[in-house]
């Protein structure tokens, strides 16, 4: 009598050089195998996406610091070239980041302890002399926070700190 399984799939021999015939199994991965395969492929994933995702808003924050400095300086440049007293108006708005980074601005003037929000119709002088007014700007928002110290004669960052929430 013959075993009807054996019939269906015999078994494959191969002929080794050391040890003669050899029989080779078919074999598979387990179910649990496969599950544990793909739990690690998930956290591996969620792990990049998280890190793309802090990547991208502390790029977003130095994008905007980029901003305030460069329409800082850019405001110094017109008032010497104008040879008058250029104005800019402290707001939410006031530097032009509200397409990059929406959020909180406030201010801490010469002598002032704490940053504080502007108040209506509070403006940044720059002298037709190259000297701006010194001024510490703070944009905060859902990424994060930026801190900019300006230089009073080169209206450059001096001091400048990002910090990224997450």
């Amino acid at each position: 009598m013959t075993n009807c399984q054996s019939i269906k799939n015999p078994p494959q021999a191969s002929l080794t050089p050391q040890r003669g015939f050899a029989v080779i199994r078919h074999s598979a991965f387990t179910l649990i195998e496969l599950c544990l395969a793909m739990t690690i492929t998930i956290l591996v994933i969620g792990v990049a996406v998280l890190s793309i995702s802090g990547v991208r808003a502390e790029d977003k924050l130095r994008r905007a610091a980029a901003i305030i400095e460069t329409t800082a300086r850019q405001n110094l440049l017109r008032a010497l070239n104008s040879q008058q007293t250029v104005r800019m108006e402290l707001s939410s708005g006031a530097f032009g980041v509200s397409e990059e980074f929406s959020g909180m601005l406030q201010v801490r003037r010469v002598g002032e302890i704490a940053f504080r929000a502007p108040k209506r119709g509070e403006s940044w002088e720059f002298s037709p002399t190259g000297i701006c007014e010194p001024i510490e700007v703070r944009l905060s928002g859902e990424a994060g926070q930026i801190e900019i110290g300006f230089d009073p004669l080169t209206a450059c960052a001096k001091r400048k700190s990002i910090q990224v929430k997450g």
